[in-house]
């Protein structure tokens, strides 16, 4: 976000622990703005974020000034870049970091977890055919573990620590596991069911990502005053 907009925070004296006093931005003002400034007169417009279109580029182009994207942040109430539209490549990236590994699925959710035993995240896990890779995530409701390593259906896999041992009957990428299952209401739920279709990790990150190419904007021949007001309630 831009320096322009943090600038308009007032600084505040804070008392550590240790009794230190230290000068900090007081970003609780922010609320104060979006409460009762903000949202209280504006004329809002919508727009739709192109493909890799970035905020400044935006605020250039609809107030000829770049360094107004911080506006964009505020009226969508958006904490940081992280919030904002990815492109095509930034979002593939992101799922291949978020969502790394692959999900092996067992036949009983006793292969996973029972009252005594259970795979740990963290520990390694080796293959009857040498393959080797760490347990990242334990879903024993779901007979499912996440893990490193390339694996197939048909591995008898074992946990180091655990000692717990199944035969995989099934393989997929992470992100391409089940995030949850959805009706045609749009309800969601952690299981599946008659007229419950399941919805994928990527499919829900994508939904995710396109309900955030539509914003809200400040119309042009508001910003001026919006700016205006910004200033005054924050001095």
């Amino acid at each position: 976000m831009s320096n322009k907009y943090f600038s308009n925070f007032p600084e505040i004296q804070y008392t550590l622990n240790s009794g230190k006093i230290i000068t900090i931005k007081d970003f609780f003002r922010k609320s104060i703005i979006e409460r009762e400034s903000v949202n209280s007169y504006i004329e809002y417009a919508k727009y739709e974020i192109l493909d890799g279109e970035r905020p400044d580029a935006i605020a250039s182009k609809l107030y000829g000034d770049s360094q107004l994207h911080w506006t964009f942040f505020l009226v969508n109430e958006l904490e940081n870049y992280y919030d904002w539209h990815m492109d095509t490549e930034t979002f593939n990236n992101y799922i291949e970091e978020m969502f790394d590994g692959q999900t092996l699925t067992a036949t009983e959710i006793s292969d996973i977890i029972t009252s005594d035993s259970k795979f740990l995240v963290g520990e390694r896990i080796t293959s009857s055919t040498g393959t080797i890779g760490n347990v990242l995530e334990v879903d024993g409701a779901g007979k499912r573990l996440t893990v490193s390593g390339l694996f197939s259906t048909g591995d008898v896999v074992t946990g180091s620590r655990s000692g717990k041992s199944f035969t995989v009957q099934s393989v997929v990428d992470h992100k391409d596991d089940v995030a949850y299952y959805e009706n045609a209401d749009g309800i969601k739920r952690n299981y599946a069911g008659s007229g419950w279709n399941q919805v994928s990790h990527y499919d829900d990150e994508w939904t995710k990502n396109e309900s955030r190419r539509i914003i809200k904007i400040i119309k042009p021949e508001r910003i001026k005053r919006v700016v205006s007001e910004f200033e005054r309630v924050m001095s």
